[in-house]
């Protein structure tokens, strides 16, 4: 059980006044300017240096025993005992403490240990690549890192096609900005798909996502509801696009301002803008095995207005995101009319007018949220990133700039090196998991226990993030879209749409606990 560790940090506060007499620094103003608002001090005159320096050490003497005395009063507040955030203005879940929003109530001292080394996290990412697999379960694409220089044009349209064939039976049922759609408007989305174009063999092109954007189903931006007022679950969106990861790009729309791409865990259209191209595989290859990574440990960090970058001003970079860190000995002095002192110097791709990456510099404070190469991959590092997120806005698919449940795990992750795949993270092979589908509710939560914080609890259509069992309670931090609370009789369905912790006794829509509609508990690390 981890328990909240309380630490008071005293200070005292000491105020002592000089006197005018004994500051040096003058400023000479002209008489018209000579007002200040304090009022008007007349000081007394000693006649004589010595008894001047004689009343001066009395009277500050005087003012040390009298500071002395105040401080030891009930005049000053020296220390606030604080569980780190002001619950008269937060609201919590029903079920959670007010200091269960610290995020050192979770975290004991054995929870610093090492859960994988470098070369684990290596070997973990290779052996849980995602597997782009179409619904008839037998068309897939390549691995990503096993991508050629070619393609089976015969792959891609089975997943064009797909796409096809998923448009509505009843369009009239969905809404784009507050209208009905039409059978029209989705074959008009087929057709900018350019099924048709898509060549026999496929001359593969590598790139990287230069901003953050979303995956679509479609070549379109626009947002598919299931009604005339939901914003929150386009049906259009696949998946998010963050900055910086490799991809390669398979084909384009009619309209040529969308493209088809595969990331490591999914594929689908996304604006031409957002890419930018490799000239070769190689280049490709090399980019992703950098000496240095700088590493986005924030919640969200944001680029800022350079008058000379419009590739690079007030991009926003999300939790998990790397950057090519430049060493000191080797970054210019000067960039953009700006010496470099006091940031990091990073190397990112932005997007060319001919489409090809052309490499910027770019300035990354030192007092951002970063980190220097991956953070050791431990269980308080993995709960103090999640908790960065507390709060956070619900953003299905990577909708909104933010996240969803596996979303965000995905990003917490990635501050370690660890690459999650974007959906089936339960399925994950090469770690600790214990299959709860069969288990009564005391198997759960003797197994759920057992686990380090910042393992990963599964049930269908939600992954959550273990922090700890408090009084026989276990609890979790997750991206909720719905859930209903656990106090007895309540039936109303709650739609924080924020990341957010609960127990395990929260319910879902048929009213079944959390804990009971559990099915794998897992700590990412080697089987033992």
């Amino acid at each position: 059980m981890h328990n909240s560790k309380h630490r008071i940090l005293p200070a005292v506060i000491a105020a002592s006044m000089i006197m005018t007499m004994l500051c040096s620094c003058t400023i000479d103003l002209p008489d018209s300017k000579v007002t200040t608002g304090l009022p008007e001090i007349t000081p007394t005159v000693s006649t004589t240096a010595e008894s001047t320096t004689e009343t001066t050490l009395e009277t500050i003497e005087t003012i040390a025993e009298t500071t002395e005395t105040s401080a030891t009063s009930e005049t000053y507040e020296t220390a606030v005992e604080s569980s780190g955030i002001d619950t008269d203005y937060v609201r919590v879940v029903a079920g959670v403490d007010p200091e269960m929003m610290n995020v050192d109530y979770w975290i004991d001292e054995d929870d610093n240990i090492i859960l994988m080394n470098k070369e684990e996290i290596k070997a973990f990412n290779y052996e849980n690549r995602a597997v782009n697999r179409a619904s008839d379960g037998e068309t897939v694409f390549p691995y990503l890192d096993e991508f050629g220089e070619t393609l089976d044009g015969d792959i891609l349209r089975v997943f064009l096609n797909e796409n096809a064939d998923s448009i509505p039976s009843y369009p009239p049922r969905f809404y784009v900005d507050g209208y009905r759609t039409n059978y029209a408007y989705w074959q008009n989305l087929i057709d900018l798909s350019n099924i048709e174009g898509v060549e026999d063999v496929i001359e593969v092109k590598f790139g990287y996502s230069v901003k953050r954007m979303t995956l679509r189903l479609f070549p379109t931006e626009d947002q598919v509801y299931d009604g005339p007022d939901d914003r929150y679950f386009d049906g259009m969106l696949y998946a998010e696009c963050m900055p910086y990861m490799p991809c390669v790009v398979l084909h384009e729309s009619i309209d040529g301002e969308y493209l088809y791409v595969v990331f490591d865990s999914y594929g689908a259209w996304v604006r031409k803008d957002a890419i930018a191209l490799c000239e070769n595989r190689e280049d490709w290859v090399a980019r992703q095995n950098p000496d240095q990574w700088l590493v986005v440990t924030a919640r969200e960090i944001r680029l800022g207005n350079d008058p000379h970058s419009e590739a690079t001003t007030n991009l926003v970079l999300p939790m998990g995101t790397q950057m090519e860190l430049v060493p000191a000995d080797d970054a210019p002095e000067i960039i953009n009319q700006r010496t470099t002192y006091g940031n990091y110097v990073v190397k990112v791709p932005t997007r060319g007018d001919d489409g090809y990456i052309d490499d910027e510099y770019v300035l990354i404070p030192v007092s951002d949220d970063v980190h220097v190469g991956y953070l050791p991959y431990t269980p308080a590092n993995i709960v103090r990133q999640a908790f960065k997120l507390l709060g956070d806005r619900y953003g299905w698919g990577g909708d909104l700039q933010a996240n969803d449940c596996t979303g965000i795990t995905r990003e917490i992750y990635r501050c370690f090196g660890i690459l999650l795949p974007r959906v089936g993270q339960s399925s994950c092979t090469g770690v600790y998991k214990a299959d709860m589908s069969e288990m009564d509710e005391d198997e759960k939560l003797e197994v759920i226990s057992k686990l380090t914080p910042g393992s990963l609890i599964a049930l269908p259509g939600h992954m959550m993030i273990y922090l700890g069992t408090n009084d026989g309670i276990p609890y979790v931090i997750s991206a909720v879209g719905t859930f209903v609370e656990p106090e007895p009789g309540s039936t109303e369905k709650i739609h924080p749409e924020t990341v957010i912790i609960t127990s395990l006794y929260v319910r879902n829509s048929s009213l079944r606990t959390w804990l009971d509609a559990s099915v794998v508990a897992m700590t990412v690390k080697p089987e033992k």
